[in-house]
């Protein structure tokens, strides 16, 4: 008992430091080469490669080793040592990436090909290793219960240990340690690991052969049928991730804590399935009869989820909560729990009750080697299939209901190969099959909500895709851009402000000839900037449904942006395509992105930031546009001072003076600079643009000097936005709005601004108008009409507008 308990112990370790590597390696990965969907199927793609090969090749060779522990014990510090070996993979990769990129970057099959070639050679080592952890413990095996039952038993404990790798990956270790000390605490745990199943191995305890006698399905099946079905469960379980989280993230938050809880709530339940087979292995029930039940039940538990979904989040409604952070987690673990939770419970005893059945007793670790190869194959094909083929030609919907369909049919199969002979067994076999392609039939299910109050709006088209749900709704005679329902990309009914975002940078510099601009959204910023008799325009966007999207329905209101000859628009992402080209910009400009999203604090970090300025000529300008109403006044400090630590010189613009919604924008400069009278803002006689400025960050340098700064190692923007908007929502923090946005500018102007040094005195005073217009604005939100009276007086005072 102590010899299993010490392996059990073991194996949960290496199954919490296995999704802690994967987690980081997802992480890193994204950023070198772009967090579009294609690539990180290529590093997922990797990584299940080198478990496949690993669990195929370890798992031949188990029943040859002397001893078996001394081996477990081995792959595990191979483990450790081929990730220590990723650092050194990565800063090469690192250096030869923009080569690469401007080699092979126009072809977009070629570079994806270069992708998953690197992160093979980064991934599929440590991989290699991890594939053979399980196939080689049950070489050491030697269980009062059998072989059947602990094997099951020992994949569940496993999958538990991954439950707890991804609560300490995705929820506490990052933003408190940075992610370079977590994957030092993971090759820790690997190395600690190993270095106790060594010592273990010395005890002649832990060295009984195993002794388990095992009936085997061999009598009745041929082993081909227990790898194809591997292959399948693996297929249909990773395909149903891929497709459940698109499913949630349209009517969740989608940060990084939402992500991780649908994570670990399937990866609990899949733990839960193979502890319920290790039940059912060592009771009395026939195995071949308890697989045909899990497979005909998950079918129907599977087909279901689209319904039980509709139903809970009453027609995709977005998931909030006005009372605190514990309460939202707690609903997204619930809405998880409902409508995942059962499914996985039941499909998740497949896969354990294929290995229990088909292990021998001589050739155990080679058969579990090779049914896990075939498992984590199936695995590959059913994510990349799910993400990039399903979605697109059936939609999400459909492709649920088709996994449920293939369930069926393996139980269909299953039940005519056991020959079983019970009609009713028969009857409820078909019965499951009819029931699924006709009651739960998905093609009525909405895809977008539209609100059913409003009959003005709407919905004209949307993309489905494994990176979201594009959709262009109108409403009324508006039209606006929506991603997974609730993530607006702008519409038509905030043209004027859109159009400013793009063409308002550009009046500060000189002579701005090459453009760049992360994020096209409607495209209507980016056609602002066509204003301007500019050499080029190059924009990159993530989705290619928004693409796809700004050039069906907003054309007329984008400039000729997509036959322009000067423009280019990429499916990319942004942040990798600006550490990747050699090429030089004059003005950058960054869009508006949601800070709480998962993915967007990346576009926070410093790195990012020092990548911009890698990129801009000598007198260059970058444009950083924040949603203040998304942020908190934490938030944007430290977004200011991490951007302070890159650029010499940071100046603050506001985009409008709206009470509720304002838009604040921070100016990188890259050398320091006074605003020059040759600025395009003089030559295109706009002086009214001093409305909009705000002041310069070095006159709160004290103020900042103390906020952390918002890197990749330690991604503060990305872990602490989600919880500061529940906190605000709870009311024990504020958004950068009203009177704390108000608070910030009058700090900022401060009437000694050497920015405005050498334009006309006249119009110096400007900047302080326009504070004084804002707080007009908020008085009037806020109700204190005669203090937004005065300070309209003070508006036209300093500006001659009185007259």
């Amino acid at each position: 008992m102590l010899r299993n308990s010490a392996l059990t112990l073991l194996f949960f370790l290496s199954g919490t430091a296995a999704l802690i590597y994967e987690v980081l390696w997802l992480k890193e990965l994204g950023l070198l080469f772009g967090n579009t969907s294609q690539a990180m199927a290529a590093t997922l793609t990797a990584f299940f490669l080198g478990l496949a090969l690993g669990a195929k090749f370890w798992g031949q060779r188990a029943g040859q080793f002397h001893s078996s522990l001394k081996s477990y014990a081995g792959l595990e510090l191979g483990i450790a040592f081929f990730a220590l070996g990723y650092f050194v993979l990565l800063k090469i990769y690192t250096w030869i990436y923009p080569i690469l990129f401007e080699c092979c970057g126009q072809s977009a099959a070629l570079f994806l090909g270069l992708k998953f070639i690197l992160a093979i050679l980064i991934l599929t080592p440590p991989a290699f290793f991890m594939g053979g952890t399980l196939p080689v413990i049950t070489s050491v095996i030697a269980s009062d219960f059998g072989f059947k039952s602990h094997v099951a038993f020992l994949y569940g404990i496993n999958t538990l240990g991954a439950v707890v790798g991804v609560l300490l990956a995705g929820f506490y270790l990052p933003p408190l340690i940075g992610y370079r000390w977590c994957y030092a605490l993971a090759m820790l745990i690997s190395v600690g690991v190993g270095l106790i199943a060594l010592a273990l191995s010395k005890h002649r305890h832990f060295n009984l052969p195993g002794s388990a006698k095992t009936h085997s399905l061999h009598e009745v099946l041929h082993f081909s049928t227990f790898t194809q079905f591997a292959f399948l469960s693996g297929f249909l379980l990773l395909g149903l991730q891929v497709l459940w989280g698109r499913m949630f993230s349209q009517v969740l938050q989608n940060s990084v804590y939402t992500f991780s809880i649908v994570l670990m709530v399937f990866l609990f339940c899949l733990a839960l399935g193979g502890f319920i087979a290790r039940q059912l292995l060592k009771s009395r029930f026939d195995p071949g009869f308890s697989l045909l039940s899990a497979l005909l039940a998950g079918g129907l538990w599977v087909s279901a989820t689209p319904f039980v979904f509709m139903m809970w989040t009453d027609q995709l409604r977005y998931i909030s909560s006005d009372f605190g952070w514990g309460g939202y987690v707690w609903r997204v673990a619930e809405l998880a729990l409902v409508v995942m939770g059962p499914p996985v419970l039941i499909v998740g005893i497949v896969f354990p009750l294929l290995m229990g059945m088909a292990g021998g007793e001589k050739q155990s670790s080679q058969l579990i080697g090779r049914l896990v190869s075939s498992n984590t194959v199936g695995a590959i094909a059913g994510s990349l299939l799910a993400g990039f083929v399903m979605l697109d030609l059936m939609g999400l919907w459909a492709s649920i209901r088709f996994c449920a369909v293939v369930y069926l049919l393996m139980g269909l199969y299953w039940y005519q190969r056991l020959k079983i002979e019970h009609h009713f067994v028969q009857l409820f076999t078909l019965a499951a099959i009819a029931l699924t392609v006709s009651v739960f039939d998905t093609a009525k299910l909405p895809v977008v909500s539209v609100d059913p109050i409003n009959e003005d709006e709407s919905l004209m088209a949307y993309w489905e895709s494994s990176a979201g749900t594009v959709a262009v709704v109108k409403q009324g005679e508006q039209l606006k851009l929506k991603v997974n329902n609730h993530y607006t990309l702008g519409g038509t009914a905030s043209m004027p402000l859109e159009q400013f975002l793009g063409y308002m940078p550009l009046y500060l510099h000189e002579q701005p000839r090459d453009i760049y601009m992360l994020g096209l959204g409607t495209g209507i910023s980016a056609g602002g900037t066509l204003n301007y008799p500019l050499r080029s325009l190059i924009v990159t966007e993530l989705l290619s449904g928004v693409i796809q999207a700004a050039d069906s329905f907003f054309g007329p209101y984008t400039q000729n942006l997509f036959y322009d000859p000067r423009v280019q628009i990429l499916n990319e992402d942004g942040r990798h395509f600006l550490r990747a080209t050699s090429k030089k910009f004059d003005v950058i400009i960054s869009d508006l992105f949601v800070p709480w999203e998962a993915g967007t604090g990346s576009l926070y970090a410093v790195e990012h930031y020092q990548a911009v300025a890698g990129r801009l000529d000598d007198n260059g300008l970058f444009m950083q546009w924040l949603p203040a109403y998304q942020l908190s006044r934490t938030d944007f400090e430290v977004i200011a001072r991490t951007l302070q630590v890159v650029f010499p010189q940071v100046t603050v613009w506001r985009a409008d003076f709206s009470a509720l919604r304002p838009v604040i924008g921070l100016l990188g400069h890259k050398t320091s600079q006074s605003l020059s009278s040759s600025a395009q803002l003089f030559q295109h006689d706009k002086e009214h643009l001093l409305h909009y400025y705000v002041g310069d960050l070095s006159s709160i340098k004290n103020d900042l000097s103390k906020v952390a700064i918002n890197s990749d190692d330690h991604p503060l923007i990305e872990f602490a936005a989600p919880i500061r908007q529940r906190l605000i929502k709870s009311g024990k923090e504020h958004w950068l709005v009203g009177v704390e946005l108000i608070d910030v500018m009058q700090k900022l102007n401060n009437g000694q601004d050497a920015y405005l040094s050498q334009i006309p005195e006249h119009l110096k005073s400007y900047p302080r108008a326009g504070l004084h217009r804002h707080s007009a604005e908020v008085f009037k939100y806020e109700g204190r009409l005669n203090a937004a009276q005065d300070e309209m007086l003070k508006y036209e005072a300093l500006t001659g507008r009185g007259d």
